[in-house]
């Protein structure tokens, strides 16, 4: 629970008292929410709030919330292998004020940090700065060949995430050893999906020469295999290679849809495999296939 939980109380208690003694009043008592009183109705989506409220944490706030996008790393960038390769991450944004916790930890919709992470480790807070005029940081991109995630997430000052949407922003970048790879844009690691059998919607990058397109156009397309490592489960179980959940592309767009089997709750793997129009397993020119590193996802009954 956050810290101005007694605030949004007393707010509460002030609001309910007021009514009550409306009641003797003719025509005082109304069900109207009033749409300037922040931190009072719960919500579990914006359209549950009052005027332009928006939900935070399951609470109507009369704030806008975050929007961050990040301007530098550009989408998909190359960086070469072998190199120490250091950039400036440059992000801006709007409706946040930046406040470091040491000078408040109290939870202020509109206030707060940015966290930035390379590959879901954190590597950098920012909490100076005018958001709206951009505000940069050094990061450091692996020297792995293939996909690096770099993510930037808005935090309140009990160190409890914005979850709105656009409190964060994403970027998938490559470190380019010249062979070709795969990666899953879309879910990001750590996205939480419900208990309940489930199609989502899959987003995959590649790099190389290899062409994405729906099975009918003959190009490759790409295999995303649940809590099913890739290619370790063709050691133990050979049909393994044809137990995929799902195809992307499927259609005419970028996007797949993907089947999440009804499931315990935990952490489960998702890896997106190259595959040839005809859905046999794709190799690149050294006989190799060609395989992301698999993205873990949270199964929870709690979202």
């Amino acid at each position: 629970m956050r810290a101005h939980h007694d605030t949004r109380s007393r707010a509460g208690l002030e609001l309910g008292l007021s009514l009550l003694a409306c009641v003797s009043l003719a025509g005082c008592l109304t069900n109207t929410p009033d749409p300037e009183l922040g931190g009072v109705y719960a919500c579990v989506e914006d359209v549950d709030c009052p005027g332009t409220q928006a939900c935070l944490q399951k609470v109507c706030e009369a704030v806008e919330l975050p929007v961050l996008q990040i301007l530098n790393p550009e989408s998909e960038e190359k960086y070469p292998f072998g190199s120490a390769n250091t950039d400036i991450l440059n992000v801006s944004g709007a409706n946040l004020i930046l406040r470091s916790q040491s000078a408040s930890n109290d939870p202020v919709p509109g206030e707060g940090y940015l966290v930035v992470f390379v590959d879901e480790v954190e590597v950098a807070v920012i909490d100076t700065g005018d958001i709206s005029a951009g505000i940069q940081a050094n990061i450091n991109i692996p020297d792995t060949p293939g996909a690096h995630r770099i993510r930037v997430q808005a935090r309140l000052n009990d160190g409890t995430d914005y979850d709105n949407e656009t409190a964060h922003a994403r970027r998938i970048v490559w470190v380019d050893d010249g062979r070709e790879h795969v990666a899953l844009r879309k879910p990001w690691p750590g996205d939480v999906f419900g208990l309940e059998s489930q199609v989502i919607e899959a987003e995959v990058v590649t790099l190389g020469g290899i062409e994405i397109g729906p099975p009918e156009t003959m190009r490759e397309h790409v295999h995303v295999y649940y809590d099913a490592p890739f290619p370790g489960c063709l050691i133990m179980n050979p049909m393994c290679e044809v137990g995929y959940n799902g195809v992307v592309p499927s259609d005419e767009d970028a996007f797949g849809p993907v089947l999440l089997p009804a499931s315990a709750a935990g952490m489960v793997s998702l890896t997106a495999v190259v595959a040839k129009f005809d859905h046999t397993t794709y190799e690149d020119d050294m006989g190799e296939r060609v395989f992301s590193a698999p993205i873990m996802i949270l199964r929870s009954d709690a979202q």
